[in-house]
């Protein structure tokens, strides 16, 4: 929507201003104008009967390309100087560009230093035109705190010394393991039989973090390997150099690695995210690449629309990475609207692709007729006046009651320490909630695209992780997961991330030699997923009446291209239907898994027919519990055999 703007302010702008590439860059935006647009359809989409339109370009700040200045205070200086403006354009021209850590600069989450700080602003783009932003120390990107109408687009973002460092297995022993570790990309010290990783002056540990192995050539995930593979003996051993860039670590693994391997180092966790968006509407991200951050690439946090088009947060190949983001690529908590995916990409991330979901929020105690006492955690929503709140059968998971909110306070003790939150509603409780039920935010459950991205094993876990009761898309994308390709959760375990699935729809994808590193089996709830497609609720089914928790999910015209066997892992969903899906034997890794194609559990009205699995294909079953033979529904052969477990 950015992309337009009346022709006749752009007319007088162009021949009214004083800078060449101002007008370069008027041009560029009039030659994408439709003169057939209505000028109230120009106006609702970029304001044009705004009193005042302003381009700032980086050089009128005496800002040079590769000079190396620090644009962090710069960056302030403009914002605060166009404060009033009711649209604001700022440019860059092709280059690098660095922001550094300043203890005098505006601080975010985790007292990190903000580079970006758009806060209470409306209408701004902030168009790279294919710069380079690095930035040093402990930072945010970009702070989009109760914004709208926010573009950030066409730029390359990176740090100069990564929290991260990487090191290649040279050999591996009983007793010790020996690594190469490039210095001058990965400088450290070894002081007292201990190593230290150097990070813009700073000294840093190995956090006992994940520490993945990649391949070597791909950079993929190595095959069975998840978290933590060489084991913890690794974090607290002694170590020596033993020549230049190389290190000898004394413990003895857990995994023996091959000559070659990569292993990833954190030296953070969860510092600060990248581009946050909190409370924010209408939020734009296209045409960047995202080479690293301190959590997660995006994060969005009860905001509405959000896009990302043409966004690949990825391992910097040039620099040999394998590694991009600490955290999730994307994480959504708490949103609504639409959040949309297009031709995006990831490689290296710390966890997951992207992961949408509300929070279940725990009642504590009854305060009174109206009002209940809810639980405070890290990442709580809660609920705004006049949103609806779900009461949640903390047994079976399902939505029972609305209650309307009427107030939400938050509660402090002596000690001025959050202790939670009063939570009032227009109705009275009278035996409707009781302290342990859950409340989850009905108004909080936004719609997702995610079309023509791909997803690769280069990243940790899984891919998609969606819980919404927003329509859901899931089209024309590739998958090459190195856990499940897609999860559908909803969580009353670990995270409380709610959700209930209602419409979702998954068509038209290749899935490729994905799960090669999942295992639930052996490792839950950590084993990154059950099967490349796997909806797996908290909540456990106890027979065959048991009421199911997610509803209408359709899988269709998907080509799987897979190795082992399991396919498709789902518990309690009502109207499952699986069609026209085709499905082709691999042999670039040995099976591993559960022995069944489809493991279903506690489901009704399943569907399965049309699908055409090539003569090889393992299995060709389904494994059903907490079922009835008549809950499945089979057109079309072939048939497939059922076992009940």
């Amino acid at each position: 929507m950015q992309d337009y703007i009346c022709d006749s302010r752009i007319s007088s702008l162009l021949f009214s201003s004083k800078h060449n590439k101002q007008r370069m860059y008027l041009n560029q935006i009039r030659s994408k104008i439709f003169v057939v647009l209505i000028p109230l359809y120009l106006i609702s989409l970029f304001g044009c009967a705004a009193s005042n339109f302003k381009i700032v370009h980086l050089s009128e700040y005496g800002i040079i390309a590769g000079m190396q200045q620090n644009l962090t205070p710069v960056f302030q200086k403009i914002l605060h100087d166009y404060k009033d403006v009711d649209t604001l354009h700022i440019l860059f021209d092709k280059g690098r560009y660095d922001f550094y850590d300043s203890p005098t600069a505006k601080r975010g989450a985790r007292d990190a230093t903000i580079g970006i700080n758009l806060e209470r602003r409306k209408n701004i783009v902030i168009d790279g035109q294919g710069a380079e932003l690095i930035f040093h120390g402990k930072m945010i990107v970009c702070d989009i705190l109760e914004s709208e109408n926010i573009t950030l687009r066409n730029l390359v973002i990176d740090w100069d010394r990564p929290f991260n460092s990487q090191a290649t297995v040279l050999g591996v022993s009983d007793d010790y393991i020996d690594f190469e570790i490039d210095r001058d990309l990965y400088p450290y010290e070894v002081i007292n039989d201990s190593i230290f990783f150097l990070i813009e002056g700073k000294r840093y540990n190995i956090v006992p973090q994940y520490t993945n192995l990649y391949e070597g050539e791909t950079k993929n995930i190595v095959y069975q390997t998840r978290d933590r593979p060489l084991g913890d003996e690794l974090f607290h051993a002694r170590v020596s150099e033993i020549g230049t860039n190389r290190v000898r670590f004394y413990c003895t693994t857990k995994y023996k690695p091959t000559t070659g391997t990569i292993v990833v180092f954190f030296h953070g966790t969860y510092i600060a995210n990248g581009i946050d968006v909190r409370r924010s509407k209408d939020v734009t991200v296209e045409n960047v690449t995202v080479y690293h951050t301190l959590s997660c690439g995006l994060h969005g946090y009860m905001s509405e629309n959000i896009s990302l088009k043409n966004v690949h947060l990825i391992n910097n190949e040039k620099k040999g990475r394998a590694f991009s983001t600490l955290a999730d690529a994307t994480h959504f908590n708490g949103c609504k609207g639409q959040i949309l995916f297009d031709n995006c990409s990831v490689g290296g991330a710390g966890d997951d692709f992207m992961n949408i979901h509300g929070m279940y929020s725990i009642v504590s105690k009854i305060l009174d007729s109206h009002s209940a006492m809810l639980l405070s955690a890290g990442r709580y929503i809660g609920f705004e006046k006049d949103e609806v709140a779900w009461v949640i059968d903390s047994a079976t998971m399902r939505r029972t009651q609305e209650l309307k909110v009427k107030d939400h306070t938050p509660i402090y003790n002596d000690d001025k320490v959050l202790i939670g939150y009063k939570v009032t509603f227009y109705d009275l409780i009278g035996d409707k909630i009781k302290p342990g039920d859950l409340l989850e935010n009905k108004d909080r459950n936004p719609s997702l695209i995610v079309r023509n991205c791909k997803m690769t094993k280069q990243n940790r876990a899984r891919s998609i992780l969606v819980t919404t009761m927003g329509d859901v898309l899931i089209e024309n994308n590739y998958f090459n997961s190195a856990g499940a390709a897609i999860v559908i959760e909803g969580d009353t375990r670990l995270w409380y991330e709610s959700g209930g699935v209602n419409n979702v729809v998954i068509r038209n994808n290749i899935f490729e030699n994905c799960y090669t590193s999942g295992n639930n089996i052996i490792d839950d709830p950590w084993g990154w997923g059950e099967g490349i497609i796997s909806i797996t609720p908290s909540v456990r089914p106890t027979g065959i009446d048991f009421p199911t928790y997610h509803s209408n999910i359709l899988i269709t015209n998907n080509t799987f291209k897979h190795f082992d066997y399991q396919v498709l892992f789902a518990r309690s969903v009502d109207n499952l239907t699986f069609q026209d899906n085709i499905l082709e034997r691999t042999y670039e890794y040995e099976p591993f898994y559960r022995k069944t194609n489809f493991y279903l559990d506690g489901c009704r009205n399943v569907s399965f027919y049309n699908n055409t699995f090539n003569t090889n294909f393992l299995g060709r079953d389904m494994t059903i519990k907490n079922m009835q033979g008549s809950d499945i529904i089979q057109n079309k052969l072939p048939e497939l055999a059922i076992t009940v477990e």
